[in-house]
């Protein structure tokens, strides 16, 4: 990806053992990627690659905040992350055609190993599949109070029409008897 080149590791160059690279990533590195749900982001990535003589090793430590949308509330709120990946390299004829979700296929005619696209979807999912406000210090809950009202409110609307008496027409259906 263009901009991201210090995300392009030179792997000819470098000796058979652990390499270590550090990466501390912001809001600019996700502008790169599109669609992404992260827009602003203090990231600290640290990579140790382990040059082996037909494979490398690819592991990723991950810790940071990330600035996300509440699921609930829609107000942004900053998300604490943490996570580590491993990610194995191999060499292959025809990269394209393998699939792994566990490794990346290259050619042997490749100079450079670009992990931005893996750097991005380890922070992503680092996220939880829900997310909500933490609560405050004092216990409340974290979201937009005006927000919760108008839900509250929409909830006990659904809950009147659920006491109201049933329509009339599923009553007569209720009397039908099954000769089976």
């Amino acid at each position: 990806m263009k901009g991201l080149r210090e995300f392009e590791i030179p792997y000819v160059g470098l000796k058979v053992g652990i390499h270590k690279f550090e990466y501390d990533i912001d809001g600019t590195f996700f502008s790169h990627f599109e669609d992404s749900p992260i827009s602003d982001c203090r990231v600290h990535v640290r990579l140790e690659f382990e040059k082996k003589e037909t494979f490398f090793i690819l592991r990723f430590f991950i810790d940071g905040t990330v600035n996300v949308e509440c699921d609930r509330c829609l107000e942004p709120f900053d998300k604490s992350i943490f996570g580590d990946f491993t990610c194995y390299v191999k060499f292959a004829e025809n990269p394209k055609a393998m699939q792994d979700d566990e490794v990346l296929y290259i050619s042997r005619d490749q100079s450079v190993i670009d992990v931005s696209h893996l750097v991005y979807e380890y922070v992503n999912l680092c996220l939880p599949m829900q997310r909500i406000h933490p609560k405050k210090e004092n216990g409340e809950d974290g979201c937009n109070p005006e927000v919760l009202k108008f839900l509250r409110k929409g909830n006990t609307t659904d809950k009147q029409e659920k006491t109201e008496e049933p329509d009339p027409r599923w009553e007569a259906l209720k009397n039908i008897k099954s000769k089976n």
